[in-house]
């Protein structure tokens, strides 16, 4: 639902400011407002312009937003539950003695300065003791390390009730091909920072200069070979273009004649009959050099991989280096205190535990059943919108229905937790030590769970503590847990204008998924097909691609960089059907009560105020720079001043008229779901 997943929320702190305004009557904190804007020219200027003079940012924070000022809620409530068991001693092995030490050795400063490098030397040993691309091979596939390519296991998406093993592409440090093949400037600039990071990470695990400077020279001319036959971001948003299915033997053929067979074997994934091979022409350069390059070239990839993985679990000097580079991408002023790195770290490795802890404290088992009554409301309405829609035909309405109806909704948390008590905390290892182990022992967790098993459709993608939401369309479930379900997004006390326009809002986001250009690809049961009559599909093409369009025609920094429709279309398709869902839904459930009217806003605006405000942010330029390489989402501003302007009910509500800034002619908005 949101880029970064700092958690998502929180417009009106205003449960925590002065009720001069009314606040508790319907959560919007109107101080919040800049009214020297008018909302048919900048709608996010007029709904969020004091946003930020009511919630300062922290140097920490590169992205200050709504989920910012929630995301630091929630890790000081994290923070309140781990602290608590790490200040005294927990019984051996108990769920609280791993919590509670892991977070201490996190914190251990001491010990881990006086290690340096020294935790992860044993790592690079044993590969600089490989002497044959053979062993080479065999130790990746033994420790589960694909250097230039990623296997995993997941839902078939073409067989959705069993898992597959998946090959996909992967092997690129800086995550995506523009970073190594973009001329840009800002690009480019992050590109050579990059270069030097890796030297001085090598550096401190003892190397040269000279040395350091060869090593880095190796990753990057390979990592920049790899990079051309890499997806771009549009081409991976194309499901059909990134399934593959095929046996082993063809799995062969394909990438180069790779000794798949054995490597599958060692893996452990030795029943493997076929594969979803995600993207042929990435891999198979992948397995091409794997068979062909220098064996030390290889190692070398290896071996950066170990120390760019690991570092973050080193020294203070590692983690200043880290942090320093962080900044060239990111422009944050300050690193996190250490205290909240060693939540963060305990969150990451034991997120399900921590969990239960969080719902026990701060998750009110009434919400659960309220936001169901939600759900069910924004349902209905969904459904009567598809069977309004004038461009798609009666049969597939009818099959779209049935996909409606098939929602698996999740609320809270899971309604089962898997078993950690074979995961081991040991306080005599260091740091990466009990890291290594953790990371083998949930990969035998999920080896065990979905390796040529059926998909389990209770199985969670967030932890209850994750403050955001989303879809998935395998499963056709939309899941909600319980960092989200707090105000403002979710409010006993806001009327429902205020409700509808936050969390209604992203319930209609996530159930347009469902519906959008890649979610409309699965049926009822996940399956990726074609449902849809032909002539359905080319109607939807229409305005979708005339959203794509719209967003291209937007800036993201004015005058430097524009959005990508076709990037960012399924988000911005969700936003809109979410907004038009919302809208009806609200009206609907309360056609039959008399709202008032509070500070000269009438409900219907306080409603587009509410989904105006949970976008406000503050972000560096070098943040909305990563983002439109990085992200599917578009800027925040856009999330407000693009979406609008293509909704007909917030022309009535503000009165929007010709000669507005965001003004576009009924006839030529955009109307889907």
């Amino acid at each position: 639902m949101k880029k970064l997943i700092y958690a998502i929320m929180l417009c009106a702190l205003a449960m925590t400011t002065a009720c001069k305004h009314e606040i508790k009557t319907t959560g919007l904190n109107y101080d919040y407002l800049d009214t020297t804007a008018r909302p048919g020219d900048d709608f996010y200027k007029f709904a969020t312009g004091h946003w930020l003079d009511h919630n300062p940012q922290p140097a920490e924070y590169p992205v200050w937003d709504a989920f910012g000022v929630i995301a630091e809620k929630n890790t000081r409530q994290l923070a309140d539950l781990i602290q608590n068991l790490a200040s005294k001693p927990q019984a051996k092995g108990s769920i609280e003695q791993k919590i509670g030490d892991l977070y201490n050795l996190a914190m251990d400063s001491v010990r881990r300065n006086e290690l340096g490098a020294e935790p992860i030397r044993p790592y690079l040993e044993r590969l600089y003791a490989i002497n044959s691309r053979e062993d080479f091979l065999r130790h990746c596939a033994e420790e589960h390390d694909d250097i230039l390519f990623s296997l995993f296991v997941s839902a078939d998406e073409k067989n959705s009730s069993n898992n597959i093993v998946c090959v996909s592409q992967s092997g690129l440090s800086l995550g995506m091909r523009d970073y190594y093949l973009s001329n840009d400037p800002s690009v480019a600039g992050i590109r050579e920072a990059f270069k030097q990071h890796m030297v001085n990470l090598y550096m401190l695990c003892g190397f040269d200069s000279t040395t350091s400077v060869k090593k880095m020279q190796t990753v990057m001319r390979m990592e920049t070979e790899l990079a051309g036959p890499s997806y771009p971001m549009e081409l991976m948003r194309d499901p059909e273009a990134n399934y593959h299915k095929m046996s082993v033997d063809d799995l062969i053929k394909t990438t180069n004649g790779f000794d798949w067979h054995t490597y599958l074997n060692i893996y452990k994934y030795n029943a493997t009959d076929s594969v979803d091979l995600g993207q042929p022409e990435p891999v198979a350069y992948a397995c091409k050099m794997l068979m062909t390059a220098p064996l030390e070239d290889l190692k070398t990839i290896y071996e950066w991989q170990v120390i760019s993985s690991l570092s973050g679990l080193l020294s203070d000097d590692f983690i200043n280096e880290n942090f320093a580079f962080s900044q060239v991408i990111s422009g944050a002023q300050e690193m996190s205190p250490r205290w909240k790195r060693a939540v963060s770290l305990v969150d990451g490795v034991m997120g399900e535990p921590v969990g239960q802890m969080y719902v026990q404290r701060y998750f009110p088992e009434s919400s659960k059943q309220k936001m169901l009554d939600l759900v069910h409301n924004l349902q209905a309405v969904l459904g009567e919108r598809i069977m309004a829609q004038e461009w798609m035909s009666d049969e597939t309405k009818q099959v779209a229905m049935e996909k409606l109806n098939a929602f698996y909704i999740k609320i809270g948390y899971p309604d089962k937790w898997d078993d950690i008590s074979g995961l081991s905390i040991d306080p005599e290892l260091n740091l990466v030590d009990n890291m290594h182990n953790a990371s083998k022992f949930y990969w035998q967790l999920s080896y065990d769970k979905k390796y040529n098993k059926p998909v389990d459709r209770d199985e969670w993608g967030m932890s209850p503590q994750t403050v955001n939401a989303y879809y998935n369309p395998t499963t056709n479930e939309i899941c909600f847990p319980a960092a989200i379900l707090q105000p403002p997004f979710f409010d006993a006390n806001a009327d429902e204008a205020v409700n509808y326009g936050a969390i209604g809002v992203v319930i209609g986001h996530e159930m347009t998924h469902g519906f959008d250009d890649q979610g409309r690809q699965y049926d009822k049961n996940g399956n990726l097909r074609q449902w849809w009559a032909d002539s359905d599909v080319e109607a939807f093409n229409v305005p979708a691609e005339a959203l794509a369009a719209h967003y291209d025609t937007l800036w993201v920094i004015p005058g430097e960089l524009q959005s990508n429709g076709h990037q960012c279309l399924g988000e911005n398709l969700a936003d809109h059907g979410g907004v038009n869902i919302a809208f009806q839904a609200y009206k609907k459930a309360t056609a039959d009560k008399q709202l008032m009217t509070e500070n000269g806003f009438t409900p219907d605006q306080r409603f587009f105020l509410s989904f105006g405000n949970i976008w406000a942010e503050v972000s560096s330029l070098e943040m909305l720079r990563y983002y439109a390489i990085m992200d599917v989402h578009s800027a925040a501003h856009l999330r407000v001043n693009g979406t609008l302007p293509q909704i007909d009910y917030w022309y009535d509500a503000f009165d929007i008229q010709p000669g507005d800034s965001l003004y576009i002619a009924p006839e030529n908005r955009v109307r889907i779901w």
